[in-house]
């Protein structure tokens, strides 16, 4: 029994002891500054690639490396990496995040002038407001949003950035542009409670989405649907079967061919540039589907002289509103 109870003495002795030494308890917590100024945060960002832009989530994942510094006289002399739990730290964070996985350590070291540094890498999925009217020639900003959650008196600096010179996106291209200082300004629960304001970072890109896809898999067969639904100019009027059989077939295959573009169309409630064109596209079939009708009815009603004659309008017509139709919509 006495050796129990100088065993379990010798055990709560060595818990106290490691208590007393634990690290974080010997960094101050409070902010740097008591004197009112704010502390600066230089900010330094390094991406290593964009990795997809998600038009329906209106999302973006990226893998960057961002880099805070900061002073803090208080332990400008400690040695070794310190957990960033353990001292007063800016607490930034993603503000548009979604979803992240971080791949560093959550510690700080000590630099040589006495600053204070924390590197992370965070892969992560990251909210972007993407305005697709000018789809599929839109250009979209993609920013990596900072906010200061704590409450301490702080100032947001940009310091540099760096990227790869090539990403793994294969749709767009990413261009830097640079950063812009913000403010956030929240009322979290009644008009009357406190309004809180953060100091915010945003570090922008620019995406310009490739056409080249879009000239192929959607202009390209639009256009022969087109050219087929034209076809029916050249057909006698008299041959009722064939000019209904041509201009139905390419309803039939433009309707087809939407349900195709549903994959690739962004699901939004207004109506894209793509949209203007399909319609348009929808709407020159319809027009030759209707003149295959009239024409024909007016070669079986006796007036074959003025099928033959609305049938020649519309071969040279068609084609010019259709080259029209295509400076519009696809030239710029």
């Amino acid at each position: 029994m006495n050796v129990l109870k100088s065993n379990l003495l010798i055990i709560v002795f060595l818990i106290l002891a490691n208590s007393a030494n634990a690290q974080p308890g010997e960094y101050p917590k409070s902010s740097p500054n008591d004197n009112g100024k704010p502390t600066q945060i230089l900010i330094s960002f390094y991406v290593l690639d964009c990795g997809e832009i998600n038009n329906k989530e209106q999302s973006f994942t990226v893998d960057v490396f961002i880099r805070l510094k900061w002073k803090d006289p208080r332990i400008s002399g400690a040695t070794g990496p310190i957990p960033l739990n353990a001292i007063w730290n800016p607490n930034i964070q993603i503000f548009n995040l979604r979803d992240v996985d971080t791949r560093s350590p959550e510690v700080v070291t000590i630099l040589d002038d006495g600053s204070i540094q924390y590197i992370q890498r965070y892969y992560a999925k990251l909210n972007c407001y993407l305005d697709f009217k000018a789809f599929p020639f839109d250009v979209q900003t993609l920013p990596i949003s900072l906010v200061a959650f704590t409450p301490d008196s702080v100032e947001l600096v940009y310091e540099n950035a760096g990227s790869e010179k090539k990403f793994s996106i294969a749709d767009w291209k990413i261009e830097p542009v640079g950063p812009k200082n913000l403010e956030n300004r929240a009322n979290l629960f009644e008009e009357t409670s406190e309004t809180i304001i953060r100091q915010r970072l945003d570090y922008e890109f620019k995406a310009t989405r490739f056409i080249q896809f879009y000239y192929w898999k959607v202009l390209a067969p639009l256009m022969a649907i087109l050219f087929l639904s034209w076809a029916v100019f050249w057909i006698d009027p008299s041959q009722v079967g064939a000019q209904i059989g041509v201009s139905g077939t390419s309803i039939l295959t433009l309707i087809a061919f939407l349900y195709k573009l549903d994959s690739i169309l962004p699901p939004v409630s207004y109506l894209t540039h793509m949209d203007h064109a399909i319609f348009s596209a929808l709407v020159f079939v319809f027009v030759a589907y209707i003149e295959a009708l009239i024409s024909t009815t007016l070669a079986l009603g006796g007036k074959q002289q003025l099928a033959l004659k609305m049938d020649l309008a519309f071969r040279i017509g068609y084609p010019v509103l259709f080259l029209i139709y295509i400076f519009v919509f696809w030239i710029r």
